[in-house]
């Protein structure tokens, strides 16, 4: 490729990211979905170009976004789609398996948040790490005192307040492990449709990843959940064991994300032996939203994400060969 058709492309790339970003700007409904479509042309950039003229390219796409969204815009594009993306075009050129390009690119979605959340605490005045409790709870008071006009009963206001509030407390608590999640879960979604938009397009794919079905977490994760109720246990002694109490919660989460994946997994396994074809995949995507969204059946998925991890619950019922 030459040095002009490489450039002229590499542009190309970057102004279609910025197209498909600011759709969801401008979009009420299908906007949030043009922003998954967003890093895709960007793991392209990434994947074809050096670092020199991937970066150029993100460059030029964070100037356009800056001119037609304004510089805050601007921010939100490069650390929450452009890094990412031109990251994981990168990885993909320098590993051949999916799973290492895939942790890696979770770290760099990581950084990027991370480096995004200074950068808006800068701009806002707002620490999400430290939110103020006083600013917080007028808040509270505000939101509420305005559905009280609306006619709802007090009884149900004060039940719904104190849910709220308790919410708001914990955020600063929890935010590391929230931020962790929506790295990784932004990070997989970028590199699946991204993948995706790959084949169709029929450039170099990215490296394929393990099916849904296969996806097991080692038994070392049960440890990080002992560690993590000692550390909570350690923290509730007092205030100057705060620390522990925020690294035991935090820990908590990450590990209760990572079992609920696994019994997500297994039930989508056990689904697809006894269900296929297009209204298989759509009843098993119908199942697994459902699971997520109602409480009790995460806490099931939970239970057999820890049951699966130590028991192998799959090769138990079927061969392994019968995948």
């Amino acid at each position: 490729m030459t040095s002009t058709r490489s450039l002229v492309e590499s542009a190309l790339l970057a102004g279609l990211a910025v197209v498909l970003f600011m759709a969801a700007h401008f979009l009420p409904i299908i906007g949030a979905a043009f922003s998954l479509l967003a890093p895709a042309p960007l793991v392209v950039l990434g994947l074809r170009h050096d670092m020199k003229k991937a970066t150029l390219g993100l460059a030029v796409a964070t100037l356009l976004a800056a001119a037609f969204l304004g510089p805050v815009s601007s921010l939100f594009f490069l650390l929450g789609f452009g890094v990412l993306g031109v990251g994981l075009g990168f990885l993909a050129r320098k590993f051949d398996r999916g799973v290492e390009v895939l942790m890696y690119g979770i770290l760099v979605s990581l950084g990027s948040k991370l480096l995004l959340m200074v950068v808006a605490g800068k701009l806002t005045g707002i620490n999400p790490f430290q939110l103020d409790g006083a600013e917080m709870q007028e808040m509270v008071d505000k939101i509420f005192l305005f559905y009280e006009t609306t006619g709802m009963s007090r009884e149900s206001l004060t039940a719904v307040k104190e849910q709220f509030t308790e919410t708001i407390r914990l955020l600063p608590v929890i935010f590391p492990a929230i931020l962790s999640m929506a790295a990784a879960l932004d990070c997989y979604l970028s590199y699946v449709i991204s993948s995706f938009v790959l084949k169709r397009a029929g450039g170099n794919p990215l490296p394929e990843l393990p099916s849904f079905t296969e996806w097991r977490f080692p038994k070392s994760v049960f440890s990080a959940f002992v560690v993590s109720i000692l550390l909570t246990m350690l923290g509730s002694m007092g205030k100057d064991w705060g620390f522990a109490l925020k690294a035991g919660v935090n820990l908590r989460l990450l590990v209760n994300f990572l079992f609920l994946f696994q019994g997500l997994s297994l039930i989508w396994f056990f689904l697809k032996r006894k269900t296929s074809g297009g209204f298989g995949r759509f009843l098993r995507t119908i199942v697994i939203i459902l699971t997520v969204m109602i409480p009790i059946l995460s806490n099931i998925a939970v239970i057999l994400g820890i049951g699966d991890m130590w028991l192998d619950l799959r090769s138990r019922f079927y061969r392994s060969d019968a995948l």
